[in-house]
């Protein structure tokens, strides 16, 4: 049975709906998006994944809908968004996109599979395409989609693989590879390929988004200043942090700009 999600109004811009995530279950986030105007939004790198239904909200019943299924990015990219295009979406938490897909997230890294060729590569997201009466119908199919998933038997990421996301997420990026190795009395190699096989990046470009996301958090949600920004999310100086803001994001200290930060999990 489909989980009942209201995104009503109708959000211009992406929203996270405070209903539907279920990390147990591999879901981060449910989130919406229906533009009401033409623009560009800059989509900035997360180390996520995400299943994501495009659609157009001015007509009912909603009966042309596009499944889009994205890797994990380590670039910036602007999409281009017309009055009326709408999105719906489920952010993976990092580990469960072979569970739930059968996919490797390294194959799809700065990368996406949309309309037929996501469908070819998942045959059940079909369903997900099928008309709809209301943006309201499409979170919940989404959610249930991935239920239905977990329900059907599809193996859970280990809880070794878990702990070793958390604790990359808990120190903003900053613990190295061989100290998450020493804490779980593991090899080194062996932290590199679990960390690459759940997320598709290498510990490292996984540790520096987490580091950039952390850095934007403090500067725009905290204000704190350039350089306490730099500190405390763990960059060498406030040059370093600048660097890092520009080439993930485009962005600096002075000029952040409309930026859309995502709530990113354990």
């Amino acid at each position: 049975m489909q989980t009942p999600i209201s995104c009503s109004p109708h959000p211009s811009r992406y929203t996270e709906l405070s209903s539907g995530a279920d990390p147990g279950r591999g879901i981060e986030a449910v989130w919406v998006s229906v533009a009401d105007k033409a623009r560009a939004h800059r989509v900035l790198p997360d180390g996520r994944c995400d299943i994501i239904l495009r659609f157009c909200a001015k007509v009912r019943p909603i009966n042309s809908i596009t499944v889009v299924v994205t890797g994990p990015t380590t670039r910036h990219y602007d999409v281009v968004v017309e009055p009326g295009m709408g999105f719906a979406g489920i952010r993976l938490r990092p580990g469960f996109f072979y569970p739930i897909l059968g996919l490797s997230p390294g194959l799809l890294r700065d990368g996406n599979l949309m309309g037929e060729a996501a469908i070819g590569a998942c045959p059940q997201l079909a369903d997900l395409c099928a008309e709809a009466t209301s943006p309201d119908d499409l979170p919940g199919r989404l959610v249930a989609f991935v239920q239905h998933r977990i329900a059907l038997g599809h193996s859970l990421p280990p809880i070794k693989t878990l702990r070793i996301l958390s604790a990359l997420h808990a120190s903003g990026g900053r613990l190295a590879v061989q100290d998450i190795a020493r804490m779980q009395d593991i090899s080194t190699r062996t932290v590199q390929r679990i960390v690459r096989d759940a997320t598709g990046l290498p510990p490292k470009s996984y540790a520096r988004i987490l580091q950039f996301h952390r850095a934007l958090r403090l500067l725009r949600d905290h204000h704190l200043r350039p350089s306490e920004a730099a500190f405390e999310a763990g960059y060498a100086d406030q040059a370093h942090m600048t660097h890092a803001l520009r080439d993930f994001g485009g962005l600096s200290p002075a000029r952040m700009g409309d930026v859309t930060l995502v709530t990113l999990g354990d």
